[in-house]
């Protein structure tokens, strides 16, 4: 995440959240994940696969994708030299339906233009009437519901773990992100989850399991494999403790 700024969306205020590399990152190979607020790809040029939920939508440049929150998602496919801009909107009129449109061809090289004035000089003044626009086709049918604020170090914190939880990653990897220190890291993460730095990235990899033996036929080894443990024994142990912990949370 690198900066946030406040726009209208129709008659509704929302905060933009901009993700470290949002303009043309070339790795996108996450694996599935979900976030707690609606994440909006705009595909500049070359075309992708996003797979969101159990569909797989194709995009091609000048194509705009909204994700709403809490639904699964990941590329499954984009070419080496594609560009794209990706950020999260928190609204309080959250979208909750998955919707692709075009852009229109005046748009697009206007938008690439402030968006590099943007990394430049940091000035958005340009930028937010631009993404106001581009985000109300999306939001104005939508029914007004309250949402909840959520705070950008939060943001942070879902970003690394739902992005990151396959790779053998570190408390110090998110100390690096959030700008922190060890130990003041590690405090962050026990306020904000409520769990350590091992027990949430444990807690993200079981879950994502559990969706993976709901949507797929694959074996619990490579299931196992997939969501980042390197043994099935820790695997089996981990998984034991997320199904005690849910059952006392019910």
């Amino acid at each position: 995440m690198n900066t946030e700024f406040i726009i209208d969306i129709n008659e509704y205020k929302a905060t933009i959240y901009m993700q470290i590399g949002f303009f043309e990152h070339k790795d996108m190979s996450y694996p599935l994940h979900i976030h707690p607020l609606t994440e909006m790809h705009i595909l500049l040029s070359g075309s992708a696969i996003l797979k969101c939920d159990k569909e797989n939508i194709a995009l091609q440049g000048g194509e705009a994708l909204c994700v709403p929150a809490n639904i699964l998602h990941a590329y499954e496919f984009y070419e080496k030299d594609c560009k794209r801009i990706t950020f999260f909107i928190d609204c309080d009129n959250p979208s909750k339906t998955i919707k692709k449109i075009k852009l229109s061809q005046a748009i697009l090289p206007l938008l690439c233009k402030e968006i590099e004035e943007y990394i430049l000089t940091g000035k958005d003044y340009k930028l937010k009437p631009l993404i106001s626009y581009i985000c109300s086709d999306f939001f104005v049918t939508e029914t007004k519901k309250p949402f909840a604020h959520i705070t950008n170090r939060k943001l942070l914190l879902d970003d690394f773990f739902s992005k990151r939880y396959t790779s053998k990653v570190t408390l110090d990897d998110l100390a690096k992100e959030l700008l922190l220190s060890h130990k003041q890291t590690e405090r962050e993460v026990k306020r904000i989850t409520g769990n350590t730095f091992v027990g949430e990235l444990s807690k993200r990899r079981i879950d994502a399991a559990m969706l993976l033996l709901q949507t797929t036929n694959l074996s619990l080894t490579k299931i196992s494999e997939l969501v980042g443990f390197s043994s099935y024994s820790g695997f089996q142990k981990a998984y034991k403790k997320r199904l005690a912990s849910l059952k006392k949370e019910k």
